[in-house]
């Protein structure tokens, strides 16, 4: 759906102020939704006239960690202190905790199985040819794309 929903009595310059963000809010939970299958709305609350999202839906662990909602809010985060591709080593740690999960099976001793599999798929749907969208050059776009395809898909293709 990528609704974006706002906390009752907010005020419309508030809404107004942060245009810019929202954008950025509904481009990247609309290509989350898009790549995942997922049909997420989030709620947005002003703390300090600053967005903060929440999913709309209720999600029980492990899945209400590392939301789109927590994703959203930490892009955000990131355009408004960014300086330099110094703020990507945070951007890359982040994929390589999901990457971990799916590094755990690379071992003699643990057998392959479904979950395994499910894993890796959505890990090539979220992150393939991935760049947060509204906010990024093309040239840091592009860097990217081409790192989590260096550090992370590359190794799967080759599995």
């Amino acid at each position: 759906m990528n609704i974006i929903l706002f906390e009752e009595n907010t005020a419309p310059e508030t809404i107004e102020k942060n245009t810019e963000n929202l954008k950025i809010a509904e481009l990247n939970l609309s290509d989350f939704n898009k790549r995942m299958d997922k049909d997420y709305d989030l709620i947005c609350k002003f703390t300090n006239e600053n967005p903060r999202f929440f999913l709309k839906q209720e999600l029980r662990y492990p899945e209400n960690t590392n939301t789109i909602a927590s994703q959203i809010n930490w892009l955000l985060m990131w355009n408004r202190e960014k300086k330099d591709r110094g703020y990507l080593k945070i951007f890359f740690n982040d994929i390589q905790r999901d990457f971990e999960e799916i590094n755990r099976y690379h071992s003699p001793y643990v057998q392959k199985n479904n979950l395994y599999y499910k894993l890796v798929e959505n890990f090539k749907k979220k992150y393939t040819d991935y760049a947060p969208l509204g906010f990024l050059n093309e040239d840091d776009e592009s860097y990217i794309k081409r790192e989590i395809h260096e550090k992370f898909l590359k190794y799967l293709e080759s599995l």
